[in-house]
Formats: C-alpha cells, sequence, structure tokens
C-alpha cells in the first residue's frame, strides 16, 4: 500500500513526530511505501520528496509563533494557514499525481498546512484518515482547559466561549482569526470529507461525539510503542527495595501537568514519613526549571525530591527502572501520555487521576487512582501505597499483559492497516 503522510513537522520535536518516524518504519518494514509531505525546515530528516514540501511561515526556519520574523509575508501567511492556502493544496496535489498514493493517513495540519490539504486529497480521489493528536476538533484551544480546570463551555455555545474568554494565547486577534478559521471550515464540510478519524483514547471519541461528529467515523486506536533492541533485553523486574518509596515524573514543569499539585502532595506526605523519594525529570525551559528549585528548596523538600533535565543518551528506560511507580498527575485530561507507556512497557504502574483520557488508558489491573485536581487525595493514595507496597508488584505483574494488548506495535498496526483497507474498499465500492 502507498501511504501519504501529511504533518507539519518532519524532524522530531514532540509526541506527534516520534509517532510519525515510528510508525513510517513499522509500516516500512511490513512492506508499505510510506510518502511525506510536510513544511521544509533545516531540521527535517532527509527525504526523497522534500521537494514537494512547503515553505515555512514567512519563509522562515522557526518552530514557534512568536519567533517568526515580523513581516507582512509572515501575516499574510498566518491568515492563509490559519483559514485556507491555496499554495499548499498545489504543493499537494502536485505531490500526489506524481506517486498515486492509495491513502492519506493525515496528522497534525491545522495552522500549519491549512485545511486545503483534505481538499487536495478529496480533489485526487485519495481517501483521508486524520489522526487526533490533541483535542483541536472539540476546543479552539486544543486543550479542554481554562484557567487551571476542564472546560467545555463550547460545547454549549457553538464556540463562542473562544472568544468570550481570548482561549488562544490570550489575543483576542488570534482568538477571532481561530473563531473564523472553525466557521470557515464548517460552512466547507471539511468533516465531511474525511473518512474516518483516529482517536488515540476513548475520552476523545466521547468528546468528539459529544461534539455531533459521526460516531461510525470515529475508531479508537491508542498510540503504540516502539521497542528497540536494547529494551527487550533489558530486565523489568520490580525492585524489591520498598523501605522507600520511589516515585518518579517525567514531563514539562508546567502547571497543566499538576508538577506543582505533586510537589504540594509531596510536602503533605512528608509530615507522615520520610520514607519516600520522587524524581523530577524533565523541563524545557530554565525560568520553569529555577522555578521547580526554588520551590523545593522553600518547602524544605530538597532530601525527598530531587530535579534533573531529560537525558540524551538514550537510556531513558533506566528511569523507570530505578523507582517503583510513575506519576502523572495531569490537571488537565490529557490524550495519552508517551509517559504513560513506557512505564507500563517498563513493568512500572502508574499514579493517575480517575478522569479524562485515563478511564480509557488505564485500568486498577495497572494504576492507582485518585480524585482529580484533590492534592490531598493524592497525598492519600501516595500514602495507602506505602502502607501496602506489594500492590505495587501486583500491578507491576499485570504490566506486560496490559501493554501488549493496548499499546504494542503489532496491535497498534493491525488495527490501523484494517481501517485504511476497509476505507479503501468502502471507496471502490462507492464506485
Amino acid at each position: 500500500m502507498k501511504i501519504l503522510i501529511v504533518h507539519y513537522r518532519y524532524f522530531i520535536s514532540g509526541g506527534p513526530e516520534r509517532y510519525l518516524f515510528n510508525l513510517k518504519d513499522a509500516l516500512e518494514a511490513r512492506g508499505h511505501e510510506v510518502i511525506p509531505f510536510s513544511i521544509k525546515n533545516s531540521q527535517n530528516v532527509k527525504s526523497l520528496y522534500s521537494n514537494y514540501f512547503v515553505e515555512n511561515i514567512g519563509k522562515s526556519d522557526e518552530v514557534f509563533v512568536e519567533k517568526y520574523p515580523k513581516t507582512l509575508r509572515t501575516y499574510i501567511d498566518l491568515v492563509s494557514r490559519e483559514f485556507y492556502s491555496f499554495g499548499v493544496k498545489r504543493k499537494l496535489k502536485k505531490l500526489i499525481a506524481d506517486t498515486r498514493p492509495d491513502i492519506c493517513y493525515l496528522l497534525v495540519y491545522k495552522r500549519a498546512l491549512s485545511p486545503s490539504v483534505i481538499d487536495a486529497c478529496c480533489n485526487m480521489g485519495v481517501p483521508v484518515i486524520n489522526r487526533i493528536s490533541d483535542y483541536n476538533p472539540v476546543c479552539g484551544a486544543s486543550s479542554l482547559y481554562h484557567e487551571g480546570k476542564f472546560c467545555d463551555a463550547c460545547f454549549a455555545d457553538a464556540d463562542r466561549s473562544l472568544l468570550k474568554k481570548d482561549c488562544v494565547k490570550g489575543s483576542k486577534l488570534f482568538s477571532m482569526m481561530r473563531y473564523l478559521s472553525i466557521k470557515l471550515s464548517e460552512v466547507l464540510k471539511m468533516d465531511r470529507k474525511i473518512s474516518g478519524y483516529v482517536c488515540t483514547n476513548g475520552f476523545m471519541k466521547e468528546m468528539m461525539m459529544r461534539r455531533g461528529y459521526d460516531s461510525r467515523k470515529l475508531q479508537v486506536v491508542p498510540t503504540f510503542f516502539r521497542e528497540k533492541p536494547e529494551y527487550a533485553v533489558v530486565d523489568k523486574s520490580m525492585r524489591s527495595d520498598f523501605d522507600i518509596l520511589r516515585l518518579l515524573y517525567i514531563g514539562n514543569i508546567d502547571e497543566s501537568k499538576g508538577i506543582y499539585d505533586l510537589v504540594e502532595a509531596m510536602e503533605i506526605l512528608k509530615r507522615r514519613t520520610s520514607a519516600f523519594h520522587l524524581s523530577i525529570v524533565g523541563g524545557l525551559h530554565k525560568k520553569e526549571n529555577q522555578r521547580m528549585l526554588e520551590l523545593l528548596a522553600q518547602k524544605n523538600l530538597t532530601g525527598h525530591v530531587s530535579f534533573e533535565p531529560f537525558r540524551s543518551d538514550g537510556r531513558v528506560f533506566e528511569y523507570y527502572l530505578d523507582n517503583h511507580v510513575t506519576v502523572l498527575p495531569a490537571r488537565w485530561s490529557e490524550n495519552l501520555p508517551n509517559t504513560l507507556i513506557e512505564s507500563l512497557y517498563f513493568h512500572r504502574p502508574v499514579i493517575v487521576p480517575q478522569w479524562g483520557s485515563f478511564k480509557y488508558t488505564t485500568d486498577l489491573s495497572v494504576a492507582f487512582y485518585y480524585q482529580a485536581l484533590s492534592v490531598n487525595s493524592l497525598a492519600d493514595t501516595l500514602g495507602e501505597i506505602m502502607t501496602n507496597p506489594l500492590l505495587i508488584t501486583g500491578k507491576s505483574n499485570a504490566c506486560e499483559a496490559f501493554f501488549q494488548a493496548n499499546f504494542a506495535e503489532r496491535t497498534h498496526l493491525d488495527s490501523l492497516l484494517n481501517l485504511f483497507n476497509n476505507t479503501l474498499h468502502n471507496k471502490n465500492e462507492d464506485f
């Protein structure tokens, strides 16, 4: 099968790109041909099809909007990519004409490539399957999160809350552009032109159904973990020393990730016991990292909590093996964090809030639950684990089966290719 994959970046900068390249390798290993379409950037992985890629906004090599050059070209590109880019459409149609793919797997495209990529595929007779990696289809801010809590206000007022709350970058202008682009896509009936959607979790499917998406087009196919040879030979056995409960947090230092709630829970736990240690790993920005270090010192937690940046030597698995449990204390509903999948792969249970995507991506066999947004509930859950550490061993033993059933490469590819084949079969029947 010849599979066109459309995504706004062709270098690894986050989870969606890791998925893109892992999937490309896995599909090619099964004999499929992958044809990428993306945006030009000096960091891009080399591709035979790079000449078909489109220029970045403002012909810039930057990744983030705030770093784009302040030129007329930039502002024109920002508007066209938000609403509809005929230039992107022409480029993609040329690639399709020259390569004749069977199907398009559409990843992230909004505001960087524009919805015109959907029309390019439809005009050329190529069915589109759209993978949803954030809450963009149901929320103009892509997060279902506003001012520290879950927000679905736009469900009830046809997205007008997007304007009332200035949800996009806190800007009235950007929020107005987002609102108008949503309405333009509705007028152009873009959603009807998409043959199917891949949701990474059941909560996303639930939210999309609430916004009126056809449930028959929604299929849950969780992200997969691509096993490396060096991971396969690692001893994933749970460490047996429970004298000190060793906790792990991997992720950005960001309020929505719940990291500050976790630190507060550590402060509560410290009043009850000293037999714990939390390893915080992550942080992309120096300012947030410094704030975290100052907070730990202020709360006298430096003896119980350590903080270090991500390692880039390929031995990330050591973080999991050195600890008993991974904590994902998210304040927002999350999509499907790679940390969760990696932790289960390395047989480490997780501590998660009992809401949002976690209701669908975990169960009691591998997870400890606490009440969402409650620091006291999180501290209580940690305390209960400490009084009965054998619970960790039981959940650790269940991780392998849960991982294979939900997040293994074979499971993902079988489901995805079955969806592709069914889509192509239905297309042929229509003719």
